[in-house]
C-alpha cells in the first residue's frame, strides 16, 4: 500500500486535533507549527477533513478547527477517504490499471488478482477498526491492538480457504 503525503500529514494533524480535550480547538497556526509543516498545506488539509465531514471551524479570535465527532467514533478509513480528494476508493485495481484499454487485458483468469483481493480486505479491516482514538493510546498499545486485528484476519483468511 501506497500512503501518500497528503494522507500521511493529515492524519497527523488529525490525530493533533484528537489530543485535544473536548471543545478545544487549533487554529491552522497551531497544528503547523507542531507538526513541522506550512499553514497552507495544514489549511488543505483541514478543508478536506472539513469536506468529509470530519472537521468543524470556529470563528473568532480563539478560532480554530475541532473535530465534529468524537475519536473513538472516527476510524482512519473515513480520515483516509477525506483525504483522498478526488480518487475513488472503491474503484478495484483491475478497473484502475488497465493500461491503454478500457479494462485491463488480464480481466479473465488473472492470477494477481487474488492476491489485491486479500490486501485490499485487509487494509480495509484495519483502516475501519482502528480509530484516531486508538492512535492516541502510544505506540506499544496500537501496536498489540493493530497485531490483534492481524491475527484474527489471519484466522479468519484461513476458514475461507478452508471452506
Amino acid at each position: 500500500m501506497n500512503v501518500s503525503p497528503l494522507e500521511e500529514y493529515g492524519l497527523r494533524c488529525a490525530v493533533q486535533l484528537a489530543s485535544l480535550p473536548e471543545g478545544e480547538s487549533l487554529s491552522a497556526p497551531e497544528i503547523a507549527e507542531r507538526e513541522g509543516l506550512s499553514v497552507e498545506y495544514v489549511s488543505k488539509f483541514m478543508l478536506l477533513l472539513k469536506r468529509g465531514g470530519l472537521v468543524k471551524t470556529i470563528r473568532g479570535i480563539k478560532g480554530g478547527f475541532l473535530l465534529a465527532k468524537h475519536p473513538a467514533e472516527i476510524p482512519l478509513k473515513e480520515v483516509f477517504d477525506a483525504l483522498k480528494q478526488n480518487r475513488k476508493t472503491n474503484r478495484g485495481f483491475c478497473d484502475s490499471f488497465s493500461g491503454k484499454s478500457e479494462t485491463c487485458v488480464r480481466s479473465k483468469g488473472c492470477a494477481i488478482r487474488p492476491f489485491w483481493q486479500i490486501l485490499s480486505r485487509y487494509i480495509e479491516e484495519f483502516t475501519t477498526r482502528l480509530t484516531l482514538q486508538d492512535l492516541l493510546q502510544g505506540e506499544e498499545v496500537t501496536s498489540l491492538k493493530t497485531r490483534g486485528i492481524a491475527l484474527e484476519n489471519v484466522a479468519r483468511f484461513k476458514e475461507e480457504v478452508t471452506v
